[in-house]
């Protein structure tokens, strides 16, 4: 009869390290697979940016083309801003007691 050879042990460690090392290469290649379509994505976001970046560059610059004051007119909306906030806060200031039909006018020619 024919009996089936036993394999020397270190073929059998070798056999063992060529499935591990098979592994682990597949494992490293998953991995490397997943890191290049990451940085696909990534890439494709920095472009997005980059283009929204661009587009709105263009929009800042053609508003100050059309409108050469638009400094002095953001400045001046804040500043009203400001002004209405400090007289809601003078206003609390006089507890409420402060109405617009109250206000003393000087006599006509005085």
């Amino acid at each position: 009869m024919n009996q089936p050879q036993q394999m020397p042990p270190a073929v059998l460690a070798l056999a063992r390290a060529e499935a591990a090392a098979g592994a682990a290469y597949a494992a490293l290649l998953r991995r490397a697979e997943a890191a290049e379509a990451d940085a696909m994505r990534l890439r494709a976001l920095l472009i997005r940016r980059d283009t929204e970046i661009g587009q709105l560059r263009d929009e800042i610059h053609l508003l100050h083309v059309e409108t050469p004051d638009l400094r002095t007119r953001l400045e001046l909306v804040r500043e009203n801003r400001r002004q209405a906030d400090q007289l809601v806060v003078l206003r609390r200031a006089l507890g409420g007691g402060w109405r617009p039909d109250a206000r003393q006018r000087p006599a006509f020619g005085a």
